[in-house]
């Protein structure tokens, strides 16, 4: 499945002209190959059939979003529909005369470009093949003259497995320079971060020591005067500023290895003022005095869903073009930001050179330039594709010798275009279930068919076995009543989590107590189970496309258990006198002992009361100990795994497999020797 996803996936930039082109080619065809230049075969139908596959592709992207998921299979198998089996087809029921011979050829050449994964395109071939062999037998009724003309089959050999050579070493090699090119871009940020975090910390540190007053003057410190104070702290600033700009430019270099592509995993909502504003604090200007041309107008402030590093490429690149045509001394670039009833906009309008009117349609085309040295051509179209990614798009007016006007349009927020962004976005989305089977878990399922993210979910013991970069989901959800009372387990998986950039989330409710401690430095939000329940869609929007809160999450709103220092055990024995003795035995010991007289006894007690063993009696009335446990056992209560230990004056064989076959974890014989009993609870507590 991953395979026919990569393929669709490398094909669907072209998708709409192949779908157009097979949507006209077929019924085009059949006029010629009957009436101008009649061949012994047609059949409308099959042609009509490869028409409508074909207008499915050319229309993809009016296909509901619930059901786009299916397309790369449905991309697949009308590639194998038109080209190797309906070709295949006609040439064999055309008695592979020459103009189906070499239409099947050219089929061939098709294929290998649109099909380019070497074992999906045999498998497709060869399965597209035989089902027109055999049709074309029963068609036929085993009546083809010259269906074995195998003397062509060396020549179709030829062409698939020498075109699909060299195609695939292309493809290759194109890959391989793209991915040594992501390679040393993210080898040249590592380098960089690491002396850049490092002169950050050092910043921090002395802008602290600098703040630090000391309380007395035993304590050695020295004078400086004001001026120098305040020189330094702007040092220090500026240091700051500067390593902020280094790590967005290296983010920058990452986005732009690859123009074509858009990363879109990281989107978030954001506010548009925000970013703005700090794209004009944070750009490198060339003299200090041009920050003082740039002013900002906030109309309407709004909200837009993508990447803040993304429109902040976008503002340097219009500045820095902005900058460099300007051709008077009152020059100034002027922002406004304005909301209006379909679109969201900011307008970045200069008095600078211009663009004259027939350049205007060419300066969003790669590569394209007009009077600037050392330019390349791709900032404005990479500056288009930031905004198509956004579900907007920039436009530009211009006067040339007087100004020019950048337009970037946004989607609102209840606009059919955002919505839609939403839908397409929330499919590369990924979410994982740290919990047993619940409600919960059901209900974020049913949300991933109906939404089409990914959902993983694992059992707690699952999860702590796993290494730490197998964490890198968008959200993990530790659901905080179904892990079985696992708590020393949840500390192992939060020591993992640190490595995850994941937003975590604890699922817990509000009408229990948990018995856990957070790790202070992981950032864990809480979330409410019947909340969750009554809202899911919207929280997972909520969860996806949101920027955390800033501050710490509250984790107060998690109730806790208060810890026992003892050690809780349920005796259940019918006998009151064992039951009272053993009780006195096991408190003197320090343990907290609660007594049932029945299994439904000791059931009710495990529902009010956290047990940590049960000491079980065998022969009770009205529920045993063999049927107490298997009951156990079988529920889906957090109780279920608490340790059970037999407790049965009877040795006999069948009795002891009783007892193991129950549920049991061991048995003590009484009566039990006072060391042998302890022993045995501290061996499974």
């Amino acid at each position: 499945m991953n395979v026919i996803k990569k393929i669709y996936q490398y094909a669907e930039p072209n998708l709409s002209s192949v779908g157009w082109l097979g949507f006209f080619g077929f019924p085009v065809y059949y006029y010629v190959w009957t009436y101008l230049f009649p061949q012994p075969y047609e059949s409308l139908w099959l042609r009509v059939i490869g028409t409508l596959l074909c207008l499915g592709l050319a229309l993809r992207s009016f296909v509901p979003i619930k059901i786009q998921k299916y397309l790369p299979y449905y991309y697949y198998f009308t590639m194998g529909y038109c080209l190797p089996f309906f070709f295949g087809y006609m040439m064999i029921m055309n008695d592979y005369n020459n103009v189906w011979v070499m239409s099947f050829t050219s089929s061939i050449c098709l294929h290998i470009l649109l099909i380019h994964e070497t074992k999906s395109l045999i498998i497709q071939t060869t399965i597209s093949i035989l089902i027109a062999y055999f049709i074309a037998i029963y068609i036929n009724g085993n009546e083809l003259s010259s269906f074995h003309d195998w003397a062509y089959i060396p020549i179709f050999l030829f062409v698939y497995i020498f075109g699909n050579v060299f195609y695939f070493r292309n493809q290759i090699s194109h890959e391989a320079k793209v991915s040594i090119a992501k390679s040393f871009g993210a080898g040249i940020a590592h380098e960089m971060r690491n002396p850049l975090s490092a002169i950050k910390s050092s910043v921090d540190l002395l802008q602290s020591l600098l703040h630090t007053k000391h309380p007395t003057d035993s304590v050695p410190h020295y004078m400086i005067e004001q001026n120098d104070y305040q020189m330094v702290n702007e040092l220090l600033d500026n240091m700051n500023h500067t390593v902020d700009s280094a790590n967005e430019t290296i983010n920058l270099l990452l986005t732009s290895i690859d123009q074509n592509r858009i990363p879109t995993s990281t989107f978030k909502i954001y506010t548009i003022s925000d970013i703005a504003q700090h794209a004009i604090q944070s750009f490198s200007y060339k003299n200090p005095l041009d920050r003082l041309a740039i002013n900002i107008h906030i109309e309407d402030d709004f909200r837009f869903l993508g990447s803040d590093i993304l429109l902040k490429y976008a503002f340097y690149n219009l500045f820095k073009n902005a900058f460099y045509y300007q051709n008077n001394e009152n020059f100034h670039i002027e922002i406004s930001i304005t909301t209006q009833d379909k679109w969201n906009q900011i307008t970045v309008t200069d008095n600078g050179a211009g663009i004259a009117k027939e350049h205007l349609q060419d300066i969003f085309k790669d590569f394209y330039t007009h009077g600037k040295n050392g330019g390349y051509g791709l900032g404005l179209p990479f500056c288009r594709r930031i905004m198509e990614a956004f579900g907007g798009k920039i436009e530009c007016a211009s006067v040339l010798g007087q100004w020019t006007e950048f337009t970037l349009l946004f989607p609102t927020e209840s606009s059919s275009e955002m919505r839609k962004l939403k839908e397409e976005l929330v499919n590369a989305k990924s979410l994982l279930y740290v919990g047993n089977e619940g409600d919960v878990r059901l209900r974020l399922k049913k949300q991933a068919q109906q939404m089409g993210f990914h959902i993983e979910t694992i059992t707690l013991p699952e999860a702590t076995k796993r290494k730490e970069y197998d964490f890198e989901f968008d959200v993990i959800m530790v659901d905080l009543n179904q892990i079985n009372r696992q708590w020393d387990l949840l500390t192992v998986l939060e020591s993992q989590l640190h490595f995850s950039e994941a937003q975590i989330h604890y699922i817990y409710d509000a009408d229990s107590q948990y018995p856990i401690h957070i790790e202070r430095h992981l950032s864990v939000y809480p979330l409410e189970r019947s909340y969750l329940l009554d809202q899911s869609a919207s929280i997972l929007y909520h969860l996806f496309f949101e920027l955390p809160e800033i501050v710490e999450a509250d984790r107060n709103v998690i109730p806790l258990k208060q810890e026992r220092s003892e050690k809780c055990i349920l005796i259940v024995d019918d006998n009151h006198s064992v039951r009272n003795l053993t009780a006195i035995l096991l408190e003197k010991q320090g343990y907290h002992v609660l007594q049932a007289s029945n299994g439904q006894e000791a059931l009710g007690t495990m529902e009010a009361h956290e047990v940590d063993l049960i000491l079980m009696d065998i022969e009770m009335p009205i529920l045993d100990g063999i049927e107490t446990t298997s009951t156990i056992r079988r529920s889906q209560k957090p109780y279920r795994h608490i340790p059970i230990l037999g407790h049965t004056g009877d040795t006999n064989t069948p009795t002891l497999k009783r007892i193991r076959n129950s549920g049991m974890n061991d048995y003590i014989i009484k009566p039990a020797d006072t060391n042998n009993l302890l022993d045995k609870l501290a061996n499974w507590i």
